[in-house]
């Protein structure tokens, strides 16, 4: 067994069906910790009864039997996708990051970011919700090959609690010009989830003033360690 289906005392049969779930018991066994017991405190479902959020009180020995921390907020991991914009009509070669505007719970303000997602049910499949999240914020059909993974592994944002990691991809899209300067101003985002998003055209100098989040500073941050390296490899 890998740890993601040995039985533990006290879960849900609803945690137990969940992939986000089963994906934390198995980074947890696989780092030499044993989970000895789970009491659900809080799950929170989707409107197709999938796992959205669950928070745990747990029993969890790391390798010399000594109890980790009891709480445990499970929600899965996600994909952050560097989307870079080329209008391929331009003489000068211009390119812009394409970021979205939307407004988040945590401080009811808009934020400026990078087209992103959870992966919830499609946890094996990074690189298809990267596609899949920036088709549905920004309408861009991006393939495989054109996602690049800018980080050799997700990063975790706050291990202390919550079992999140964010897979950091880069992509870049060339466009005619009219395809290019249509995205500043686009309104996308799902209704039935409050998600009201609005797409903009920038580059770095811009955007970093207007930027309030550590995921997207880190963004930037991976994206230039990227071009720095494929310079290198070019010269």
């Amino acid at each position: 067994m890998d740890g993601a289906t040995d039985p533990v005392a006290g879960e849900s049969e609803s945690l137990r069906r969940a992939p986000k779930y089963r994906a934390w018991k198995r980074t947890v066994s696989r780092n030499g910790c044993a989970i000895r017991s789970i009491e659900t405190l809080q799950e929170l479902h989707k409107g197709d009864g999938s796992l959205l959020f669950a928070f745990l009180r747990t029993r969890v020995e790391d390798p010399r039997g000594r109890p980790l921390p009891a709480f445990a907020l499970i929600r899965g991991h996600a994909a952050i996708i560097v989307t870079v914009v080329v209008n391929k009509d331009s003489d000068s070669g211009e390119r812009k990051f394409l970021m979205v505007r939307q407004r988040r719970i945590g401080h009811g303000g808009e934020t400026l970011e990078f087209p992103a997602g959870m992966l919830d049910e499609e946890v094996a499949d990074p690189v298809g919700v990267a596609l899949k999240e920036l088709r549905e914020e920004t309408g861009l059909n991006a393939q495989r090959g054109q996602m690049v993974a800018l980080a050799d592994k997700p990063l975790y944002s706050s291990p202390g609690l919550d079992d999140e990691a964010i897979h950091f991809f880069g992509c870049t899209v060339e466009l005619p010009a009219a395809e290019f300067h249509a995205l500043e101003g686009g309104e996308t985002g799902k209704a039935d989830e409050h998600e009201y998003i609005r797409m903009s055209l920038w580059d770095y100098e811009s955007a970093l003033p207007e930027v309030d989040s550590l995921q997207v500073r880190l963004g930037f941050s991976l994206w230039f360690e990227h071009e720095r390296r494929q310079a290198a490899g070019k010269a």
